[in-house]
Parts: structure tokens; C-alpha cells; sequence
């Protein structure tokens, strides 16, 4: 398993195990004009990973029909979507019988059902509208409204959210569901109409501390877990400093288990993605053995870290998979006895696409050079590697790394990036110059 996908399973809301009990759903569409090509999307709201999405099945009387994971605080998601529109909104069942004989209707931007006859229903879909309207507000105003008129919008998901739960007693799961969506949904908008004024050279002095309440006091929950940016919310509002710092203040501030592993995920992600592994490596590994012992962390993060260390210099290639265009195993260590100038790209990257013509043209120069010139693609797929590479009539040695591991294991942060090795096959250098940098001829004519 590949370190994002080993966060991504830390960090999403927990999948519902395998034989967990189903639900069947039933929604009517027919009193919804012109929805020929109308799909239906159900998931329990308590997991928004893309398995847990389910496409309803749609017969002759528009009815859609399918069977989805059942959440136990009875919390879903509806999404509806044609190829001119989009709409979700989630939805409250007291009892599984409920789920049956649901009638679905448009008002305006907005989805609306049947069972907004009873006090949840009504609250979520009332609160949906408001969303909606806020959105429509920020994305098409944002930059003409003032600041107090910005700040009024903002402020307005709290206080809304407020007026909503108190309008009739609702269930708690329902009631904590709306708060944290209200924060959720007030953060985001915040970020966006920071953007959009800033597009017109407009400052927006509003602070969220203005308007949101301590991201504690509303995001300790299990709940909290289930919304996509409720986590990078828990880290970005932790205070500032290293991550012994930052760990502290999360196991002080929250005491639900679920977020602090999925806090603590975030954090030794970004911990790991940036550390000085060239100059720092002893002293970051004796760091991480201590935390790992102190909030008995999993080993995989101290695994992580310590297979990095391919990327200090005089450390030899990492033990990767690469093959050739014919699918051929190829060794690194073949290129031994020369220095290694490593190419990683991808067929998407455009920059690296444009300096694959100063790659071959510099390969052409130092024929007779004690160089080596080795592209390595970290495409997913074959298909498009090879697509690319007889696009751009590329030659010499191109590998695929069909491990998905190197830039991993390299720690690197973006692409293309350009690597040294030396005759023995040890790092010679990490951030080596792009072909395209006239200095790069120089630099690999002075190795002997």
C-alpha cells in the first residue's frame, strides 16, 4: 500500500465493514419535469469514500431503486445530476421503512422530498436553501459587496444554522450534523471570498475568529469525521510550531478518538512530505521513535521515514520496480560505472513534456560522455507512457516505474525533477538543473 493510500484509508471517515447491513431506497421522480437523463446517487453520510456512492437503478415509472450501506445515526446523502445540473442534499430516516416510498422534487436550485413533513427534514432542507442562496451571494458578489455586507453573508451561516435547530426539537446526530455543516460550509465560503475579492485587489480584514466559534468546541465529534474538510479545519486552526507542539495541542483540545487519528494523519503527512531528510535525517528519525511511543502512533509512519533516506545524498537507488517499454524488469545497478542523470516525469506534466527536446538534444552531445541519461516516467498507467513517449519520438533508456514507490521514496514534491548518481550508484545530486538550464552541459562535462 502506497503512503496516499494508507492516509487516505487514516483520514476518510471509516468505511462500513464488509457485510454490514444494507438499506433499500426507493425515490420517485416523476412529479420532476424533463429529467430523461436524470441519475440518482445515494451514500450514507457517514462515509463519503467513492465505494460508498451508490447509483439507484431506474425503471419505466421513474422510479430509482438500489441498496446502500446503512448508517446508524440515519443520516444520507441524495444526489441528483443531469448533464446541465447538479443538486444534493442530505436526509434524515427516522426508521429504514422510511427509505422506501421517497418522492423527490426541484425547488429552484434546490432538491426537496416527502419527507420534509417531519422536523429533521424540514431543518436540513431548510438549511440547504440557505447554503445554496450564500453561495449564489458570495460566487456572483464576492468581490462588489462591501466588507460589512461579505461579513454579514458569513456571519449569517452561524447564525442561520442557529435559528434552524431552534425552530423544533430534532434529533442530536441531526442537530450536531447541521452545526458542523454550518462551520464547514462558513470556512469554505470564507476562503472563497478571500479569493474572489483578492482577485480585484480588495482586502478582506474579517477574521474568522469574528464570526466562527473555537473549531473545538463545534468539531470534537464523531460527526465531524464525515465531513471532507472537517480535518484540514482541526489542523489549520491547531496553533503553530513544530509537530511535538502541534500534537500537544490536538490531544489537549479534542478528546474524540476519530479525530484525533485523522488529525494526527493529516499532520505526520505534512510532518513527513517536508522534512530536511538531507540535513536532518538522524535527528528527525530519534524524534519520530519518540513520538511514536509517546501517542502510539502507527510504525508505518517511522517506516515511511526511514525508507527517505534514499533521498540524502550518498545513499544508493531505492529498490523500486522499473520496467522498459516491453515490460522488461530492468535493474538500476546496470548503470553502474557512469553517472546517472535521472529524468522523473509523466506524460501529463507539461513542463516536463517541454524539456524532454533539450534532454535528447543533450543526450546527443554527450554520446561519447561517461554520462547516462535515464528517463524514468511515474505515469500510473502504461498505455499513456507509451502513448506520450512515440508522440515525442523519445529515445535511450526510458523506464516506467511500475512500483509507484520512487518519487515516495525519494520524497519528491513535484515533477520534473532531475537527479545525479554517481559510478557507484550513490546520490551524487538531489536537485539537480533542468536540460533546458545552459549550465546543466557544464555541470555533467566536469564529472569524471
Amino acid at each position: 500500500m502506497t503512503l496516499k493510500q494508507t492516509l487516505l484509508t487514516i483520514g476518510l471517515c471509516s468505511s462500513l465493514i464488509s457485510g454490514a447491513q444494507t438499506l433499500g431506497f426507493g425515490l420517485d421522480i416523476s412529479s420532476i419535469p424533463n429529467n430523461g437523463d436524470r441519475r440518482i446517487f445515494i451514500r450514507p453520510a457517514n462515509n463519503y469514500t467513492k465505494t460508498a456512492t451508490v447509483e439507484l437503478t431506474r425503471n419505466s415509472d421513474n422510479i430509482f431503486s438500489g441498496e446502500v450501506s446503512q448508517n446508524p445515526d440515519g443520516l444520507y446523502y441524495i444526489y441528483s445530476q443531469t448533464s446541465s445540473s447538479q443538486a444534493s442534499l442530505p436526509i434524515y430516516l427516522s426508521s429504514p421503512e422510511s427509505a422506501k416510498d421517497i418522492k423527490l422534487g426541484i425547488n429552484g436550485h434546490n432538491l426537496s422530498t416527502s419527507l420534509s413533513n417531519d422536523n429533521a427534514n424540514k431543518a436540513l432542507e431548510v438549511y440547504n436553501s440557505i447554503l445554496t442562496d450564500n453561495s449564489i451571494n458570495l460566487g456572483q458578489s464576492a468581490s462588489k459587496l462591501s466588507e460589512e455586507q461579505t461579513g454579514a453573508i458569513l456571519r449569517s451561516y452561524i447564525t442561520k444554522s442557529d435559528s434552524v435547530i431552534n425552530l423544533a426539537p430534532i434529533p442530536s446526530s441531526v442537530e450536531q450534523f447541521i452545526r458542523i455543516w454550518a462551520y464547514t460550509s462558513a470556512s469554505d465560503a470564507y476562503t472563497m471570498a478571500v479569493y474572489l475579492r483578492g482577485r480585484e485587489d480588495k482586502e478582506l480584514r474579517l477574521s474568522t475568529s469574528e464570526f466562527l466559534p473555537k473549531a473545538s468546541s463545534v468539531l470534537d465529534t464523531p460527526i465531524a469525521g464525515c465531513f471532507p474538510n472537517a480535518i484540514g479545519i482541526v489542523t489549520n486552526t491547531l496553533p503553530q510550531g513544530s509537530i511535538e507542539e502541534r500534537l500537544v495541542s490536538l490531544n489537549k483540545l479534542y478528546q474524540t478518538p476519530e479525530i484525533r487519528e485523522k488529525a494526527t494523519a493529516m499532520l505526520m503527512s505534512s510532518f513527513l512530505d517536508s522534512f530536511d531528510y538531507q540535513n536532518k535525517f538522524s535527528e528527525g528519525e530519534k524524534l519520530l521513535e519518540t513520538l511514536t511511543r509517546q501517542y502510539s502512533l502507527p510504525i508505518l509512519y517511522l517506516n515511511i521515514f526511514r525508507a527517505r533516506s534514499a533521498s540524502i545524498t550518498g545513499t544508493p537507488f531505492p529498490n523500486v520496480t522499473l520496467v522498459d517499454r516491453e515490460g522488461n524488469s530492468i535493474d538500476f545497478g546496470k548503470y553502474k560505472g557512469k553517472y546517472v542523470y535521472v529524468d522523473l516525469w509523466a506524460s501529463w506534466c507539461g513542463p516536463c513534456v517541454r524539456e524532454v527536446p533539450y534532454l535528447q538534444q543533450l543526450e546527443k552531445e554527450m554520446a561519447d560522455s561517461n554520462i547516462a541519461f535515464v528517463s524514468i516516467s511515474t505515469d500510473s498507467g502504461k498505455a499513456q507512457w507509451l502513448k506520450k513517449m512515440d508522440q515525442l519520438n523519445m529515445h535511450g533508456n526510458q523506464l516506467l516505474d511500475n512500483s509507484g514507490d520512487l518519487t515516495k521514496k525519494l520524497n519528491i514534491r513535484g515533477i520534473p525533477h532531475f537527479l545525479i548518481y554517481d559510478p557507484d550508484g550513490n546520490l551524487y545530486m538531489y536537485n539537480a538543473p533542468r536540460p533546458s538550464n545552459p549550465e546543466t552541459k557544464k555541470l555533467l562535462e566536469s564529472l569524471k
